[in-house]
């Protein structure tokens, strides 16, 4: 779908819903923030009164654990706002993955999250709930992938997925999303004659082939949330994207070298929160 046939989507009554909703949600979230308090980091951390998201109006909430879809509020507002625009553009309804554990920490053996510690991180599929899933359905989803294993696009690469990408980008709370390397590749293509500075915090990851997962910024009423540095300037369409794309480098004398990594200690604070005290 081109982006002027989804700007002739926007009707005014979806705009009205916009602004009366948004508010609403703004002051809920201020309100419940004061109790959640975040430590540590994305990948080694936790977070103490999270709250969790459940199915609403245009989008639902896959389930493929118990307690994952707890997040901080400033998260949970996130989720509500971005389900607000893209149903105002036009956009078929939302389907939300994994968000972070009532307490945070990791999830624990067998998962492949490295992250989503402290209720920052939301993964947001590339399916839609355009028809409404089944329970079923959110308890075993099929994985819509953007690009395949090589990095090329699917059919699944369209117009209303890289608006939905756009999309996220413009709250200004969050630090960076995460896409396979060809899913970025292709928005910078695919938004070449437009502006493309939101594509900054666009950040080309392994994996990332059926959902973008998006992060959020410390928030302030948190101290001891461990800030990233911000992603480096311009749109990352350049030789920092062609990187990925590129063979790696030959290790010295023939030999790869295999570091075990560090067993990740959590902050202190963590062994009250993770107890629910």
């Amino acid at each position: 779908m081109k982006i002027s046939k989804l700007k002739t989507l926007l009707s005014k009554t979806a705009c009205v819903m916009l602004l009366v909703l948004i508010p609403s949600w703004s002051h809920n979230a201020a309100a419940q923030s004061k109790g959640s308090e975040i430590f540590g980091t994305y990948n080694n951390g936790c977070i103490r009164g999270a709250v969790p998201l459940n199915s609403g109006e245009h989008y639902q909430v896959l389930i493929y654990g118990e307690g994952r879809n707890y997040g901080h509020p400033s998260l949970i507002d996130f989720v509500h706002k971005l389900v607000q625009r893209s149903h105002a553009q036009g956009l078929p309804d939302l389907l939300i993955s994994d968000m972070s554990k009532h307490y945070g920490g990791p999830f624990g053996a067998g998962s492949a999250h490295g992250s989503h510690n402290i209720g920052l991180d939301v993964d947001v599929s590339f399916d839609f709930a355009s028809p409404r899933k089944s329970g079923v359905e959110l308890r075993n989803p099929k994985d819509i992938f953007m690009v395949d294993t090589k990095q090329r696009p699917t059919v699944y690469f369209t117009r209303e997925r890289a608006e939905l990408i756009r999309l996220a980008t413009q709250d200004p709370r969050v630090e960076r999303i995460f896409v396979a390397p060809g899913i970025k590749r292709g928005l910078c293509e695919l938004y070449r004659d437009s502006d493309r500075s939101w594509l900054r915090k666009v950040r080309p990851w392994f994996g990332h082939r059926a959902h973008m997962h998006v992060r959020l910024q410390c928030p302030a009423d948190s101290p001891y949330c461990k800030k990233q540095l911000p992603p480096p300037a311009g749109d990352g369409c350049g030789e920092e994207l062609a990187s990925w794309f590129k063979p790696p480098k030959p290790a010295a004398g023939g030999k790869k070298t295999v570091t075990k990594p560090k067993p990740r200690v959590l902050p202190g604070q963590c062994r009250a929160v993770l107890q629910g005290r």
